[in-house]
């Protein structure tokens, strides 16, 4: 016994320890509860306000006091009685102001908290709630909230868990933390609620259908973010525990720009406490009560009114009279500022009339238009079922026109509320039999209501079938009338509803289904396609299936499979289908399908939207397995353009998709789709969508009323056709257009416009009967005037969510738009002579018009956004409220005289101030209560004296302070102070202020400025976010206001006068001012007048003189404007202007003065010498030859000068007075294509850099004539795309150099010889100053494009040699004559001086003192000379006003164009220039465009500026390289170098960049042809450039050539082939069902490598065989001439000509461009509009060249031979000289296939002899061969076995008959 003791003890011991520690751990047994014998007293506060979290700024809200008594009746039930509740409002600066008491509130609130209410609770759970009956929503919801704070779910075994807990606000995730205070029996327990994590969550949402949410990263996108927390207090006592307190806290943020700080804030907050306990029971009350559900908050079944105002909804019809008078009443001329209130407010009466209100009120206004269209806009915009079947009715009684009828059904149902009330409506207005009559109303019903079914189902899981069957029905009666119409409309209905259940329907459209779906039309199989889309949103594996079913079918349209890929796309595929798709393209033989989809998963790759995310990794690695060629393929392929963007800081994103899909058949792409989405915070939307497809237009527009089918030519063509196997003709394409437009991916119209629509509007132009009745309409129309008002309100939108506060009241986010147009016009015209109903449109061009117009278009846009509570009792929200106003009226006479060429129109001048554009936007804090209408509390959410950045407070010392008191200090000096640097510099952070900005554009002589101003002030000092940008006060304006003038003016008058007339205007103008200051004119005859009048008289007066005196500058610039007279000083960029202009004067005219009486037939004849050696002593001086040669040069150069002295003083005076006279000129882009070119020669790159100095030095020096030194330096500063910055030492540019004086010769030679000897280093530019041969040879070594030099054509065409006048005569005399050139080269400056004005313009305002002001702009032009110019003038006719405005383009040569623009005082202030040259870059054909700004004004050059900073990341995204340089700082050059007909090499100097990207792909290939020399041209010149984009057509038509045994096919696609002995080939035919033509060729007989051909054209049967050297023509048997043949046909446009060694066939009607035969070679070019409808061995023109080799019956040959023996045309034995025909073939062995021994017969034929013939040549081709059992007993004789037709078992190579000799041939066969 003892033994054991220790053993028991120790047991014992265990068993007592842990029972004390199980006793010690055991947890309360909190059961949360009322004893039913007890009545418990609460005190409850619950208050919700809504605003920007910070303080200090407005915010709306409302709080409820009450006292609770809680009693228990039953056993788990318990009476609610909520005793004097008090609603206080808080309208007011957060948290200054207090809360204020509502009575109003209060009284109307209270009256439903009389009664009690009863609950249900067990262990802290609520269960159901009952209440008295009829008991508004809002109060109930209230007691919920109440009630939700008791709701407590406790775990026994657990301090910490989390569950799905249900409360007010649904079913959501809950965490709990249990804390027990043993000591005190007291509980505390801590509970959160995540708001955006919920099972189920109570939400509504209204107009929010369309927007999708986004499969990826929903939860951290989400604009509106929620939370609760909930602290409990409970006392444990006997009866069980007690809630003693409850506090909750709610925060709702709403981001509307996913900024985390730009956040808008609903605060709820909720306090209950125990006041006391009683022990009395509560008794049931007497009352009866119904049940309300559970805790989960219930929306009333009507949703409260809309929050931009309350009001009163009892008898409504006699409100919506009262509101419809007002609204008519107030709007009649203008929008009265509170209309879109008075809308919205009728919109909301309409909501609640009952039908036969509206009924009463139509019959009312029916007979009155104006109020009519208002009720109509605002009936059709509630989206009740009763405002649908008023409209119905309309529609039934015929009380509304085409044009009513069509809004109206078209608002209405895509406004409209779907609900199981409004969707039988819907449906029977769609199938009403008004509605079905019209096609166009047809159209809108019943996209409309699939509008109406898809808004109804995204509410719902399942779609009720009923809702559908009205859609299904109109798919299945078109399929069983075959009906394409309605075809597409049911497809494009089912579309838009999107439901999986419409599978099956269109399944029927679709080509994979059933042989019968193949006939259906490609554009319905596209709609069937694309009604899938939506459908794929929610069973995206189906539609997959069947899409990718199509995809890879090769045998169905190509336009059909890129329509599925497109949609796969959209399908959201994962990688395995992706690869799939890529899997597919890399089989693909058809290459626009293939380009289609490997573009679009590169577009997709690229994408960075979060939604794309899984897609675009997928496409990047499914590309790596397609080739990259088909990326290289050009815009002839399909392709898919994608641009978009995502900024993740804000969570926002959009992309735009362009589908171009082109078919073989069509000039320009046969459909194209445009497609805009918008991502926002975790939602997508489809913005926006555009497609326009088209089919057989190349037809119509190509329509040639030849009668093709009655030729002879035709049967015979058809004939060939037949003897082909299996050939047939290409189907011809029913002549279509189709549109359509979709927005949030609702379609909402589209339009088809089919063969029948075409003939019949081309009737109505064309046919007399029909076009006289449709221009008697418009003559009268015109005759009578049009006179009218029209105003349409348009509902945009209204967006609301809705969630429950704990409170148990609702937070609403709402925005609404509303749109008003309107336009007022009163048109009145005459016509002389008068339009009778017979005219033509050519009377037109004869007669003159006085046009009397009054219009008056406005549109007013309001939009409200609004976050806070809002119940039919209340209104507590934020509000931000914006509107824009625009009215542009319009009031003007025009006078039109067509043979006059004379336009004038008059208008009144501004009088008053008139508000164009006005935009406004505010945010305020409002509250409104039902008790006290039209009475609204409104705090601006800014207050106006927010606390300003402390930074601005002034300093006060402490006595000041004391004194004056710091309320007096800041309400003194502080506004001051804002007003000032506010106006002054607006800088955001400096507290708030209002920024203010006007900007006015005063036009004194018009009585007029047009004034932009901007007010604003913003929250953006407390944080810069757009949201705090958003809070305050905006307004922009644009005004026209009138301006003080010395005299009144009457009239504003824009006169035009073109044609020979434009002279005679100017001089009249000029004539009435002379007058008036009785000043005549220093000039007497017309031409001085028009410079006098043009103000370019001081433009021109020194440099017409000094023509005769310096040659070089006049020579360098015969075709510019060139800028003379302006001070030395004026590079200077800080001497004023005036000054400049002052001494300008004085130093032109005694620069000019000495050289007056020089002979005019001496200067025309240096003038011809100049022209031609044009940059002569420049070229030479800079050069980098020996210094002799250049001195002789530059002796030549003085030679040729006009000054006769060569000393020193001369030298530097002449110097200075062109100093003077060319600054400007000397920095601007008449820096020819710079001397980079002259430079760039090979015979002086190897010069050492000491010769070139030299000479270069010795030029300059000893050059006596100042322009010589001023040519070398310009020279050599046109070419300063150098980096060292010693380039800048030229011209205008020396400033930019260190120390260096711009008006010092000697700095100029240096900087001249500097540059001479750094520029010719060949084509390389070197980054060093020297050029030594080290550095040539490093350089050579790295061959960056942008070091390659450019060299100009032009240069080297008119190299700077001088050559003696008889050589250079000789030299021109060939290409035109000397008259003609002399005239060239004595072009004046002006071209006034030659040519007549060909456009006069004046604006002015007719003053009542006769005097003229305003601007005037004349245009010359000299199209038809040898060098087109055209010079435009702009001045300022104000007396004192000597602003001009001066353009000049001209093209110099084939190679060379230049412009510029010159403006300010005399033109004489700014100037920019440009210049296109075209020449070689790094030997490539290339054009380089040059801008210089020599000076231009400050605000320009801001905004140049700004561009600026974008440009190096723009050139980024584009891909191209960059390398900081240093270029002249005023001059950017873009070089584009074309390295092949599809790429090009990029270079773009910047001044202090080099932009550069190689191999740049272009859209289209571009003619890479030999240059023309410029004297080669014929005038005038600029064809060259105006043949550019025909050149560029030309190069897109297709050609087709043979010589000898090469072919190259139409797609560019090469072979050899030899053709058998005397078989014709069916070489090209026309294959469309016209058969225009057909071309074939045969071995000649004289020799095997000559070639005969046979044309078959319209009446024509035209044979050319060569003979003896020579080409012989036969038409129709008649032999012609054999040399210089010319043949025209009558019956035909048919040209038949010699050309070189052969003869030339021009046939365009019949789509032969050209067709050039000489015996050896064939070249035939179509026109482009036979794309896709041309056969035979030169193809299909079709740009499928992996599918080039295609037999007459449409199957693919296997090599080249079999391609060509296929189109072998047969002969009859005996007949022809063809001895081959073809025949299927057995194969000599037999095979074993799957283990069986066959026997295989060809597929396709092969060639062979004719029966009795023997082959003596043959060459072995493949064939597919189809086997058959060795036993069975199927032979080649069995005429019922079609082997073609039989599918192929295995290829082999057989061989082919190719000649025969034939004794013994059978001619029975």
């Amino acid at each position: 016994m003892s033994g054991r003791d220790p053993f028991t003890f120790t047991m014992r011991g265990i068993i007592l320890a842990l029972a004390l520690t199980l006793v010690g751990s055991q947890k309360f047994d909190i059961d949360p509860g009322f004893g039913s014998r007890k009545s418990h007293l609460y005190s409850y506060e619950g208050w919700v306000l809504n605003g920007l979290q910070e303080k200090n700024l407005a915010k709306a809200g409302v709080r409820l006091s009450s006292k609770l008594e809680i009693s228990g009746v039953s056993e788990n039930a318990y009476l609610l009685k909520i005793r004097s509740p008090q609603f206080e409002e808080y309208n007011g600066i957060w948290p200054r102001d207090p809360f204020t008491r509502s009575s109003k509130i209060t009284q109307m609130v209270s009256s439903c908290f009389t009664q009690p209410f009863k609950f249900e609770y067990n262990s802290g759970r609520i269960g159901n709630i009952y209440g008295p009956e009829d008991c508004p929503a809002m109060c109930i919801n209230i007691v919920r909230g109440i009630l939700n704070m008791m709701q407590i779910t406790i775990k026994k075994s657990q301090n910490v868990y989390e569950l799905q807990e249900a409360g007010i606000g649904g079913v959501c995730h809950t965490r709990y933390i249990i804390q027990e205070d043993r000591k005190n029996s007291r509980v505390a327990i801590t509970k959160t609620v995540d708001q955006n994590n919920c099972q189920e969550k109570v939400k509504k949402s209204v107009g929010m259908a369309y927007i999708y949410p986004c499969p990826v990263d929903m939860m951290k996108a989400r604009l509106i973010k929620g939370t609760a927390a909930f602290s409990y207090k409970l006392k444990q006592s006997d009866s069980g525990t007690l809630i003693t307190e409850v506090v909750s806290q709610q925060v709702y943020q709403i981001s509307p720009f996913s900024e985390p700080t730009g956040v808008a804030v609903m605060e709820a907050r909720q306090q209950l406490t125990l006041l006391e306990v009683r022990s009395e029971r509560g008794s049931a009350p007497d009352i009866s009560m119904q049940s309300y559900g559970s805790l989960r908050y219930h929306f009333p079944s009507a949703l409260p009114q809309m929050p931009l105002q309350l009001i009163k909804m009892k008898n409504p019809e006699q409100r919506i009279v009262e509101t419809l008078q007002h609204i008519v009443q107030n709007n009649q001329q203008d929008f009265h500022d509170d209309v879109p209130y008075r809308f919205s407010e009728l919109v909301q009466l309409c909501r609640i009339a009952s039908a036969d209100s509206l009924e009463s009120i139509w019959r009312q206004f029916s007979d009155k238009p104006r109020y009519r269209r208002w009720l109509l806009s605002a009936v059709s915009a509630t989206g009740t079922a009763e405002a649908l079947k008023f409209i119905k009715t309309r529609i039934r009684n015929d009380d509304l026109n085409y044009l009513q009828t069509l809004l109206s059904v078209s608002f209405a149902l895509h406004l409209m509320k779907a609900d199981e009330q409004t969707v039988p409506i819907a449906a029977d207005l769609m199938t009403s039999s008004r509605i079905q009559k019209s096609p166009m109303l047809q159209q809108v019903a019943c996209l409309g209501y699939s509008s109406v079914v898809n808004r109804y189902c995204s509410q719902t899981s399942a779609c009720p079938k009923e809702a559908l069957q009205p859609i299904h029905d109109l798919a299945d009666e078109a399929i069983s009338r075959g009906r394409e119409d309605k075809m597409k409309l049911a497809l494009k209905c089912i579309g838009n509803v999107g439901e999986p259940a419409s599978i099956k329907r269109i399944v029927k459209f679709l080509p994979i289904s059933s042989s019968s779906a193949s006939d259906i039309p490609i554009h319905i199989q596209i709609d069937a396609i694309l009604a899938l889309r939506k459908i794929a949103w929610k069973d995206p594996k189906t539609v997959q299936g069947y899409l990718i079913q199509i995809l890879a079918d090769q045998s169905l349209p190509p336009e059909v499979r890129m329509m599925a890929c497109a949609v796969i796309f959209e399908t959201r595929p994962a990688l395995p289908l992706i690869t799939t798709i890529a899997n597919v393209a890399m089989k693909e033989s058809n290459l626009q399908v293939a380009s289609f989809v490997y573009s679009h998963m590169k577009a997709l790759s690229k994408s960075r939207l979060p939604y794309t995310y899984n897609i675009s990794s997928a496409c990047n690695i499914a590309l790596k397995l397609l080739a990259p060629k088909l990326d290289r393929l050009s815009y002839r392929y399909s392709k898919v353009i994608r641009v978009g963007g995502y900024f993740d800081n804000y969570k926002v994103g959009a992309a735009g998709d362009v589908f171009i899909m082109n078919s073989p058949g069509t000039m320009f792409p046969s459909a194209i789709i445009s497609k805009l989405m918008a991502y926002s915070a975790g939602s997508v939307a489809d913005l926006m969508e555009v497609g326009v497809r088209v089919e057989g237009l190349t037809d119509i527009i190509m329509k040639q009323n030849i009668p093709f089918a009655e030729y002879p030519t035709y049967k015979k063509i058809k004939e060939i056709g037949k003897a082909l196997l299996g050939w047939k003709e290409v189907p011809t394409e029913t002549p279509l257009i189709s549109a359509y437009l979709k927005l949030f991916g609702q379609e909402l119209a589209y339009v088809n416009i089919n063969k029948e629509v075409l003939q019949q509007a081309t009737k109505t132009v064309l046919e007399p009967a029909d076009r006289s009745t449709v221009m008697k309409r418009i003559a009268s129309q015109i005759r009578n005037g049009i006179a009218g008002q029209w105003t349409q309100p348009v509902w945009l939108g209204e967006l609301r969510y809705i969630v429950p506060t704990c409170t148990g009241l609702p937070l609403e986010y709402g925005s609404y738009t509303t749109a008003l147009a309107r336009v007022a016009l009163s048109v009145d015209g005459k016509m002389t002579p008068p339009l009778t109903g017979d005219f033509r449109p050519s009377q037109f061009l004869e007669s003159s018009m006085q046009i009397l117009s009054d219009i008056n278009p406005s549109l007013y846009i309001h939009t409200v956004a609004t976050m806070g509570v809002n119940t039919e009792y209340f209104q507590h929200a934020v509000e931000i409220q914006g509107k824009v106003l625009t009215k542009v009226p319009m009031k003007f006479d025009a006078k039109i005289d067509m043979k006059l060429k004379n336009i004038k129109i008059e208008t009144n001048p501004c009088h008053e101030e008139t508000e164009i554009v006005v935009g406004r936007h505010k945010a305020f804090a409002v509250s409104r209560n039902i008790g006290e209408l039209g009475v609204e509390k409104r705090t601006s959410i800014l207050p106006e004296y927010a606390s300003s950045n402390i930074v601005e407070e002034p300093f006060k010392p402490s006595e000041r302070a004391s004194s004056e008191g710091f309320t007096m200090q800041g309400a003194d000096s502080m506004p001051r102070k804002h007003a000032d640097s506010s106006q002054e510099e607006p800088h955001p952070g400096t507290g708030r202020k209002t920024h203010k900005r006007d900007i006015c554009v005063k036009l004194h002589h018009l009585g007029c400025q047009l004034c932009f101003s901007r007010r604003s002030q913003d929250a953006s000092f407390l944080k810069n976010t757009y949201l705090h940008r958003l809070i305050g006060e905006h307004e922009a304006k644009i005004v026209l206001m009138p301006v003080q003038t010395d005299a009144d003016i009457d009239k504003i008058q824009l006169e035009i006068q073109a044609g020979s007339r434009a002279a005679s205007k100017i001089i009249h103008v000029v004539n009435s001012e002379s007058e008036e200051e009785d000043e005549l004119s220093p000039y007497e005859d017309i031409q001085a007048k028009l410079k006098k009048i043009l103000g370019i008289e001081n433009v021109f007066k020194v440099t017409n003189k000094t023509r005769h005196q310096k040659k070089q500058p006049s020579k360098k610039r015969n075709t510019m404007l060139t800028e003379v007279g302006t001070d030395p000083n004026a590079k200077n960029p800080s001497s004023s202007s005036s000054a400049s202009s002052t001494v300008s004067s004085s130093s032109s005219s005694s620069a000019a003065s000495p050289d007056r009486k020089k002979p005019v037939d001496e200067d025309a004849n240096d003038q011809v010498k100049q022209a031609r050696n044009k940059d002569a002593s420049s070229k030479s001086s800079s050069s980098s030859k020996s210094s002799s040669k250049s001195s002789s040069s530059s002796k030549s150069s003085s030679k040729s000068s006009s000054s006769s002295k060569s000393s020193s003083s001369s030298s530097s005076s002449r110097r200075r007075s062109s100093n003077s006279s060319s600054s400007s000129r000397s920095s601007s882009s008449r820096s020819r294509s710079s001397s980079s070119r002259s430079s760039s020669r090979r015979r002086s790159s190897r010069s050492s850099s000491s010769s070139s100095s030299s000479s270069s030095s010795s030029s300059s020096s000893s050059s006596s004539s100042s322009s010589s030194s001023r040519r070398s330096s310009s020279s050599s500063r046109s070419s300063s795309s150098r980096k060292s910055l010693s380039h800048h030492s030229h011209g205008h540019h020396s400033r930019y150099l260190n120390g260096s004086s711009s008006g010092s010769s000697s700095s100029s030679s240096k900087s001249v010889s500097h540059h001479s000897h750094r520029h010719h280093s060949g084509h390389l530019e070197g980054g060093s100053s020297s050029s030594s041969s080290s550095t040539y040879s490093k350089i050579w070594e790295d061959h960056e494009i942008y070091k390659y030099r450019f060299r100009s054509a032009h240069r080297q065409e008119f190299p700077k040699r001088k050559l003696p006048a008889d050589q250079l005569s000789s030299t021109y005399s060939s290409t035109r004559s000397s008259h003609a050139l002399s005239r060239a080269a004595s072009q004046p400056k002006f071209l006034g001086d030659v040519k007549t004005p060909v456009l006069a313009v004046f604006l002015h305002g007719i003053r009542n003192d006769k005097k003229i002001g305003g601007l005037q702009l004349v245009v010359y032009a000299d199209i038809d000379s040898i060098r087109p110019r055209m010079q435009v003038f702009v001045s300022n006719l104000t007396d004192s006003s000597k602003w001009k405005l001066c353009a000049d383009a001209s093209v110099l040569n084939a190679h060379k164009a230049r412009a510029y623009l010159k403006w300010g005082r005399n033109c004489q202030d700014y100037r920019i220039s440009t210049e296109l040259v075209t020449g070689r870059f790094a030997a490539h054909p290339a054009v380089q465009v040059k801008l210089e700004w020599s000076k231009v004004p400050s605000s320009v050059r801001s905004i140049a500026e700004w561009f600026y900073k974008f440009v190096p990341g723009a050139a980024f995204m584009l891909g191209f390289s960059e390398k900081t340089d240093k270029n002249p700082s005023r001059q950017a050059r873009m070089i584009v170098a074309l390295t092949s007909p599809r790429t090009c090499d990029v270079v773009i100097k910047l001044p202090d960049m080099i932009l550069y990207e190689k191999a740049m792909r272009l859209p289209l290939s571009l003619p890479v042809g030999p240059r023309i020399s410029a004297s080669e041209l014929q005038p005038p010149i600029w064809n060259v450039f105006a043949e550019a984009p025909s050149a560029v057509l030309e190069n897109l038509k297709a050609r087709c050539s043979v010589s000898h045994n090469k072919i190259a096919t139409f797609n560019e696609v090469q072979f050899n082939y030899t053709m058998p002995a005397n078989c014709y080939h069916i070489l090209a035919q026309d294959c469309s069902s016209d058969l225009k033509f057909l071309v074939m060729m045969r071995n000649a007989k004289e020799a095997m490598n000559l070639k005969a051909i046979n044309i078959k054209l319209g009446s024509h049967e035209i044979d050319m065989h060569p003979v003896n050297g020579q080409v012989k023509l036969l038409v129709d048997g008649v032999e012609s001439p054999t040399r210089n043949v010319s043949y025209i046909s009558a019956g035909a446009s048919l040209w038949i000509h010699s050309e070189k060694q052969g003869l030339v066939l021009v046939a365009p009607a019949y789509g032969i461009d050209k067709l050039y035969f000489d015996g050896y070679t064939f070249r035939i070019q179509i026109a482009l509009w036979m794309a896709g409808k041309m056969c035979g061995i030169c193809g299909k023109y079709d740009a499928e060249c992996e599918q080039e080799y295609r037999m007459p019956n449409g199957y693919l040959a296997k090599d080249a031979v079999s391609f060509g023996h296929s189109w072998i045309l047969e002969e009859k034995p005996c007949r022809g000289a063809c001895k081959l025909r073809r025949a299927f073939v057995k194969l000599e062995k037999t095979v074993q296939l799957a283990g069986v021994e066959s026997k295989c017969y060809s597929t396709e034929p092969v060639l062979r002899c004719m029966k009795g013939c023997s082959a003596t040549k043959t060459t072995p081709v493949t064939v597919g061969f189809h086997c058959l059992p060795a036993d069975s007993a199927t032979s080649l004789t069995d005429k019922q076995t079609k082997f073609d037709q039989k599918s192929e078992d295995m290829q082999d190579t057989v061989d082919a008959h190719i000649a025969c000799s034939c004794e013994n041939e059978d001619c029975s066969a």
